[in-house]
């Protein structure tokens, strides 16, 4: 993968700024970490499990909250699930929305009819918040997509799970924001980007183009396919 010194020779190559010490590097680096993040959003939201990290913590019996730096979780984006541990079995942690934080008043709520622990999650702020409130220690896993990394040096390099032709996406956006600043046309490269834009967000669907499209039973967590689903018991 490309470099942040090879990106930034890329952005003054496309702005004609070769040389042009009215944008310094700093400022360039700047602009092409601007729009890794903005391709790391587009990724992101096309929910295709590009940057997937996970971390595994202890529950407190009678704490429902945990901080994001109490459990080592420094570089939270956007949830993926959640999962509870107990022994040898791995149990799906259903979210709960902030509309039902009161849901469970007593303790003889924590469990189904069946004796599966109704535990459920909320992510709020840097927290992470659970009810009703544990009463057991088990291991809780969050699977997470983490915040794009900012390049710092000249020798850091774009993440491998990226194309490597969707880079181009972070030099456009650099570029353009060095012509914003000349206040040149930026005509050009606004339709590239919108080119850029269109192409990634078509290529980056359906990652896994072996295997089609599944449904999730949200009571178990299971994921099956269309056929199977339409012959379900």
């Amino acid at each position: 993968m490309s470099t942040l010194a090879e990106l930034r020779t890329r952005a003054r190559r496309l702005a004609d700024a070769v040389g042009n010490n009215f944008f310094t590097d700093a400022e360039i680096n700047d602009y092409i970490n601007s729009g890794l993040g903005e391709l790391h959003d587009i990724l992101v939201s096309k929910f295709e499990d590009y940057s997937v990290s996970s971390v595994s913590f202890s529950l407190v019996k009678d704490q429902a909250s945990y901080t994001f730096s109490s459990i080592s979780l420094n570089n939270f984006y956007k949830a993926l699930g959640v999962d509870l541990i107990d022994g040898n079995d791995t149990v799906r942690v259903p979210r709960y929305s902030f509309q039902e934080r009161n849901t469970y008043s007593e303790n003889s709520s924590y469990y189904t009819r069946t004796g599966r622990k109704n535990l459920r999650y909320n992510i709020n702020g840097t927290s992470i918040t659970f009810m009703p409130v544990p009463e057991e220690v088990h291991t809780i896993k969050i699977w997470y997509v983490p915040h794009c990394t900012k390049l710092s040096s000249d020798g850091a390099t774009v993440d491998n799970n990226l194309a490597l032709n969707w880079e181009e996406y972070a030099v456009t956006l650099a570029a353009l924001k060095m012509r914003q600043k000349e206040e040149t046309s930026t005509t050009s490269l606004e339709r590239e980007l919108d080119r850029l834009t269109a192409r990634i967000e078509e290529a980056s669907r359906n990652r896994d183009a072996g295997e089609p499209m599944s449904i999730t039973d949200e009571g178990m967590g299971l994921t099956v396919t269309s056929n199977e689903y339409n012959n379900w018991p």
